[in-house]
């Protein structure tokens, strides 16, 4: 393209020059050459803009490209099939043409046939939000590539993903959990569970009793009771309470009063085994009269599939945080139900 364009600048610089020799007077042969350079300069300006471009669509390839690389690596993949990876989400476009940047990745053999499976992210370049503006890319063998995107969701790269048959059905799932921005408890956590069957990809729902344009989750309802340290939990679910101790932000009053509740939803869902067969963990933050920041406790529920494929929750239990705030109190919990015995799969 370049060498063309310089190749109808001289034809018609000649043309021009031509004429100024033929040309009568002074003021035409001016003229003439006046037009020449500014042909000229046109072409020339067109011609750095193009150059230009091209090497702007190389630095977004080549960051990408860098990108990809060091991710690879720190999976152990070696650099020639880590260039045939890249190569198929150049040809498929999944950088739009530098508009994109690559912010996660995932090489694995996911449903566990031999051959390497790959979970891509990637968010816009240029504005980079917390939320939207980027997708999720599932490669499954030489299926077509699934492409999720979705506005609640940050594609910034924060992100846990897991691989199991968590509902025994014999098919794989990509468990995908995505952290946001929000500040206080748990911050905030975008949950996809996506099923691989058929050599097709759809979106599982978990359990949820909260708003669909909130968060998926179950409401508790976390009661401070007259005794020091003493605190119920309440989940709608399974009207049931536990009753568990943690240390108070403020004194207690004469009489149970309901003071915190869950915040954003599950979190820190992870793959467990129970009574033979996989389930999924999911765990709730629940705070105390001091706010969001007084963690007295996390709920954790266990969530199993029956063989028509509905998902309901089989227990549910309460565990003391690490990290509360003062630990110098001595913290027990009680349990009003036996607690699932669960144990991570694998």
């Amino acid at each position: 393209m370049k060498k063309n364009i310089r190749k109808v600048s001289i034809i018609l610089l000649i043309i021009l020059c031509i004429g100024v020799v033929w040309g009568c007077g002074n003021g035409l042969q001016a003229q003439l050459l006046t037009e020449s350079e500014n042909i000229l300069s046109k072409n020339e300006q067109e011609n750095n803009e193009s150059e230009d471009d091209e090497l702007e669509d190389n630095d977004s390839e080549d960051v990408n490209k860098k990108l990809f690389y060091e991710k690879s690596d720190k999976q152990g993949i070696d650099r020639e099939s880590a260039e045939k990876y890249f190569q198929t989400l150049l040809d498929d476009d999944v950088f739009q043409n530098g508009a994109m940047e690559l912010t996660g990745l995932i090489i694995d053999d996911m449903d566990g046939n031999g051959q390497k499976d790959m979970l891509v992210t990637v968010l816009d370049s240029e504005q980079k939000p917390f939320y939207g503006s980027g997708c999720l890319w599932i490669y499954m063998n030489e299926d077509e590539p699934y492409c999720f995107a979705e506005e609640d969701c940050s594609y910034y790269g924060w992100f846990n993903a897991f691989h199991a048959d968590i509902d025994n059905d014999e098919n794989m799932e990509i468990v995908f959990s995505a952290q946001g921005s929000g500040c206080g408890a748990v911050g905030d956590s975008y949950k996809a569970i996506f099923k691989y069957k058929d050599h097709n990809i759809v979106r599982m729902e978990l359990p949820s009793d909260l708003n669909e344009d909130y968060d998926q989750g179950l409401n508790v309802i976390v009661s401070q009771k007259p005794e020091e340290n003493s605190y119920g939990a309440y989940c709608p679910y399974f009207d049931e309470i536990i009753s568990f101790q943690a240390f108070n932000s403020f004194d207690p009053t004469d009489t149970t009063q309901i003071v915190g509740h869950n915040v954003r939803g599950f979190f820190d869902l992870q793959c467990v085994e129970y009574e033979g067969q996989n389930a999924l963990q999911a765990s709730e933050y629940l705070n105390g009269e001091g706010g969001t920041v007084h963690c007295v406790a996390t709920a954790q529920f266990l969530i199993v599939w029956d063989e028509n494929g509905e998902a309901s929750v089989a227990k549910w239990w309460i565990v003391m945080d690490e990290n509360i705030v003062d630990n110098s109190h001595d913290s027990r919990i009680v349990y009003t139900d036996e607690v699932a015995t669960a144990k991570l799969c694998g």
